[in-house]
C-alpha cells in the first residue's frame, strides 16, 4: 500500500475508511450519511447507521 495520501488508489482510500461515519453524494439530489462497513470491487458498499437525506429547493430533509 503506498504510504504517501496523495498516492493512494481508490480502492485504498475507501479500506481506509472501513469503520468511519462517510457522507456519501448521490445522483437524483440525495446524501446518505453513515458508519461504512465495507465495499466490494465494484464500489458497492455496505453503510451502517444511515441517515438519508433529500435535497430540495427548500434545503435538506
Amino acid at each position: 500500500m503506498a504510504s504517501n495520501p496523495s498516492q493512494l488508489l481508490p480502492s485504498e482510500l475507501i479500506d481506509r475508511c472501513i469503520g468511519s461515519k462517510i457522507w456519501v453524494i448521490m445522483k437524483g439530489d440525495k446524501e446518505l450519511v453513515g458508519t461504512l462497513r465495507g465495499f466490494d470491487v465494484y464500489v458497492n458498499m455496505v453503510l451502517e447507521d444511515v441517515t438519508e437525506y433529500e435535497i430540495t429547493a427548500e434545503g435538506r430533509r
